[in-house]
């Protein structure tokens, strides 16, 4: 027999936690269904808190190499990237943690494991030992985020990774090449030049930064280039290949030039994509969210 609930959220990040909040505090009975152990979702655990921990040891370090500029003498300035994650983690850990207080304080259930449609009011969720929870809910919400959009021609793999990985990473690479010149790119790629990397971007439209105004791209990219990032617009990739010191890629321009890049790592920043694989949409012909996308058969058109 299924749980009985005013709301179930499936997902715990910004959306979901927030969602599941407001609706215990309007007096709704709720449950949230991740399948993360940890609540946060990318925004808190992959992605904007982590990235920003990151941007800010940079700062720290760029300041205390510089510091004798102003009579503060620091001595030979390393890093230490035990100390870099050891520092991300913390953060992290403190807003998981204030999270968690919300929940117990708004008595919403937390229900670990993978949530999926089974009917308008219905969800299943599947834990990690294989058994099933029904729950039944008058308002279904989801709330389950992105991922890394991955190129159908590459795989992570030790020289090639996202995001994700880099986030983890235990030695800064030598050099590093950015395939995207979005807001992750160019985050990332701040953070690792001012770490000890060189780092290239490779960005397919014509600036870095391509869906702000232009005037912003360009007093962007001259602050890029102080920095000493090396930087291609308008060049698509063609190639990439794995080689005993790292990855070469080969790109081209719309003029018909080419040339190949390499590095010791690539980071593939293309974008992020929609999480719906398990969510059971695939049921349904035809699911159009407040948002506008459309889902039909479980993808997003």
């Amino acid at each position: 027999m299924a749980d009985q609930f005013d709301v179930v959220v499936i997902g715990a990040g910004p959306g979901g936690y927030v969602a599941a909040i407001r609706a215990a505090q309007l007096g709704l009975k709720v449950a949230c269904v991740e399948r993360d152990e940890r609540l946060g979702g990318t925004c808190l655990l992959r992605g904007c808190i982590p990235t920003k921990s990151l941007l800010e040891t940079a700062e720290v370090l760029e300041l205390a190499r510089h510091g004798a500029e102003r009579g503060v003498v620091t001595g030979d300035v390393k890093l230490d990237m035990k100390g870099v994650n050891a520092a991300k983690d913390k953060v992290i850990t403190s807003n998981v943690k204030g999270i968690e207080f919300l929940f117990k304080k708004n008595a919403i259930e937390r229900v670990l494991g993978n949530g999926a449609l089974v009917g308008a009011n219905r969800v299943n969720v599947t834990g990690k030992d294989g058994k099933i929870r029904e729950l039944s809910a008058k308002a279904v919400i989801l709330a389950t985020g992105s991922a890394v959009k991955m190129l159908p021609n590459l795989k992570v793999s030790k020289n090639i990774v996202t995001s994700d990985e880099l986030l983890v990473l235990e030695k800064v690479p030598k050099s590093l090449i950015v395939l995207g010149g979005g807001a992750v790119g160019v985050e990332f790629a701040s953070v690792y030049k001012r770490f000890g990397a060189e780092v290239t971007i490779v960005e397919a439209l014509p600036h870095l930064l391509p869906i702000e105004d232009e005037a912003i791209c360009a007093e962007f990219e001259k602050g890029i280039r102080r920095r000493g990032i090396k930087f291609h617009t308008s060049v698509k990739m063609e190639k990439v290949t794995e080689t005993a010191s790292g990855v070469e890629m080969l790109v081209a321009d719309p003029k018909g030039g080419a040339q190949t890049l390499s590095a010791e790592m690539l980071l593939v920043a293309v974008g992020r994509r929609p999480v719906t694989e398990g969510l059971g949409l695939e049921k349904f012909p035809k699911v159009k969210t407040d948002r506008g996308f459309v889902f039909v058969n479980g993808k997003m058109q």
